[in-house]
Order: C-alpha cells, then structure tokens, then sequence
C-alpha cells in the first residue's frame, strides 16, 4: 500500500509540472489580481526505525516492511518529539524509532529515495507523536485561543494557555503568531493542541498575492484575525466580490466571537447550516444587520462600497461610538449624491475616520462592489481607527 501510495505522489508531482496553467484572476479594485499559483503538495509522513547508510543518508523501514531512503542536511528541522526542543542527530542508533516528514519521493529507484523537511526523535512513549501542520485558515481567535484549518482541512483550537515556542530561537511566540501560512508542529488531545512548536516564513503564505500587493499588508493583518480566510491551498482571491455572509462572519470577528444567545433568525434562505450562521445570528441579534422584505438574507449577494460602510458603523454604534449628538457633514466627493440616504450617515463616518477613502478617479462609488482586497483595506483601518481611540481615550 505504501508502495502505491508513493507512486501516487510522484504522479501528482509530474501531472502538476505539466498540467498546471495559471488561474485568470478577477480584477480587483485598483488592479489586476495576480494569477494564482499551484500550493506546493504538502509533506509525507514515514514512521519507522532507522538505520544510517554509509553515504549519511538514513534507511527507514516502516512497520508494513516497506523501505525509503531518507536524505537530511542543515535545513532539515529536528526536534525532541516529546519536549518540542530542537534536537541533532548526534547518538542516532541503528533501530531508533522516529517520526519524519519528507518531500517527494523518487519512485524509480529502490528503495525509493527523498529528503526529510523534519525529524521527530524521542518520541512519547504513552501519547500520540505530534504532527506537522500548515494554518491555512484562522477560523476564530480571541482571548480564549485560536481555531484554525490546516492545509489539510483538519480544525484544530489551541487555547490561550497552551505552551508555544519557536524553533531555535529565543523569541516570544503566542498562539496569535499561528497566521496564514504558517508551519508548526502540534501536540494535541483530539482537536485541542496543548503544545506548539513555530517555524519561520519560508515564503510568502499566499498563492495569489504577491508582497507587492497594494493591499497585502491588509490582507495579512485580517486573515491573522480570522476576519477574511483563505481556502484550503492559500488562496485569499482578493479581486473577488466581498459577499454578505463573508461580511458578518467578519463582524462577528470583530466582536471577539461571543456566545450566541439569539435564536437563529428565520430567514427562508439561510437554513442550510451554512458556516456564517452563527455570525448572522449574533448580528441580528443584535440589530447589525436586516434581511429583505422578502424575508431573505441573500447570503451570497455582493456587498457595496456603502453597505460595507453602513455594517461598519452600525458595530461601532454598538460600541458605543459615532457620531455624537447633532451632526453635518458634507461629502466632498462629485458622486455624493449617489450615496443612498440610508448609508450617508455610515459613509460620512467611513470617510471621516479614515477607514472609507475615494477611488483613483477622485470618485467615492459608493454602489460599487468591494473587492476583498478592498474590504481588507477598509477593515484595517477601521481596527486602527478602534487603535488610536483607545490610546487616546
């Protein structure tokens, strides 16, 4: 089977060389979004015992009787398996049992031949050996922890008080460090990590967008919130329209992610158990967000440059911010009365503090859609805004 499985991935590794033709990416509010790339297939798991060759390379033999030759140089990551601390190969024994993950395999020799990216030695002996995971998603994170999706799909939550640390350095790392992209090691119980290990960047953790983004830095900072995700290969689509269940699942991130104590609201189209449920119940709740007359959601209809504006200003409402008392502001943008009367109050906020700016041609555009490149802009500005009011509160 293991033979099967290897052969598998060599065969995924040429298709995708021969196969793959950039994605055209949607134009995005003030550029053409990159095209997106393939995601690197993720590494190989080998459990087995050891056994150095003479060329320095090590023999693995697993428990089925298969054989791969594993290579392993200064880049490979080694670590104590049961302590999370870096480790050496210094004393390995002939029939050490370890845990490693390694790149692709070179099926046409025998025994297949590969590279180890990491090797978990001293392993627990009376718990499961940690894993090596991808954060290809923050779910939620708050004061509690952190809920993510690895590359794999796997959700796992690691609490506030489980212990993090970086590979080979002295650096302060917390669960708020597991961003977008990032590799770690995780010693769990069930889905609940109670220790991890971080390795650094070895690139950038999207497919789509590149460092020289307008909005990367943006993008970044809210996919590290869990407000704005990406998908399963790091994909964040940022020319994409922003939809309406995207916007409250990033409301109710903003929020902290609190109990839900609503009851679940009765719109027709929205009683599917979609993901945003839980976020559209906590905004209804309380009163950030309508449905349509028709008593529907439209969960997937796109957001305007406006409504985004409007839901923005509405939480800060409910913060207990705004505009105080009697208030005159008038737009300086040549579209300003294309601003719907229901939004001017909400946009004329946006634009005061910053978080709602014109476009390049000196237009507000208030009906038009906004990207999630563009929201991620927006968000930003809106969590600075919340920043500086604090520090000068």
């Amino acid at each position: 089977m293991r033979k099967k499985r290897m052969s598998a991935l060599l065969g995924l590794v040429l298709c995708a060389a021969l196969l793959a033709v950039p994605a055209a990416g949607a134009e995005a509010e003030a550029e053409p979004a990159p095209p997106v790339s393939q995601a690197p297939l993720g590494p190989t798991l080998l459990d087995g015992t050891v056994k150095r060759m003479d060329n320095g390379a090590l023999l693995v033999t697993e428990e089925d009787g298969d054989q791969v030759v594993v290579r392993y140089d200064e880049k490979t990551y080694v670590v104590d398996g049961t302590t999370g601390a870096a480790a050496d190969m210094t004393g390995l024994k002939d029939g050490e049992s370890v845990r490693m993950y390694v790149g692709p395999v070179m099926a046409l020799s025998y025994p297949p031949q590969t590279g180890a990216t990491v090797i978990l030695r001293n392993l627990p002996k009376d718990a499961p050996a940690p894993t090596y995971q991808q954060v290809a998603a923050v779910d939620t994170v708050n004061e509690s922890g952190i809920a993510l999706t690895t590359r794999e799909g796997k959700r796992m939550t690691v609490p506030f008080d489980a212990k993090t640390s970086p590979y080979l350095t002295k650096n302060i790392v917390t669960y708020r460090d597991l961003i977008p992209g990032t590799w770690f090691l995780a010693w769990s119980s069930g889905a609940e990590v109670t220790r991890a290990v971080l390795f650094a960047y070895d690139g950038l953790p999207f497919t789509d967008v590149e460092k020289s983004h307008w909005a990367y830095n943006d993008i970044l900072a809210v996919t590290s919130r869990g407000l704005l995700r990406c998908d399963s290969t790091l994909a964040f689509r940022p020319g994409d329209a922003l939809t309406r269940a995207e916007l409250v699942k990033a409301l109710y991130q903003l929020a902290g992610s609190p109990v839900v104590i609503q009851s679940i609201p009765g719109f027709e189209d929205v009683q599917d158990g979609g993901d945003y449920l839980n976020a559209l119940t906590w905004a209804v709740g309380n009163k950030l967000v309508n449905g349509y007359s028709d008593n529907t959601f439209r969960p997937n209809e796109i957001v305007s440059r406006q409504q985004l504006a409007v839901f923005l200003y509405r939480w800060e409402q409910h913060r207990g911010g705004g505009f105080q008392g009697a208030w005159m502001f008038l737009l300086d943008y040549p579209d300003r009365d294309s601003v719907s009367e229901y939004a001017y109050e909400g946009v004329a906020w946006c634009v005061t503090n910053n978080v709602l700016s014109g476009r390049s041609d000196g237009t507000l555009a208030p009906g038009a859609s906004v990207t999630r490149a563009a929201a991620s802009a927006m968000l930003e500005r809106y969590l600075t805004y919340q920043a500086n009011a604090r520090s000068s509160g």
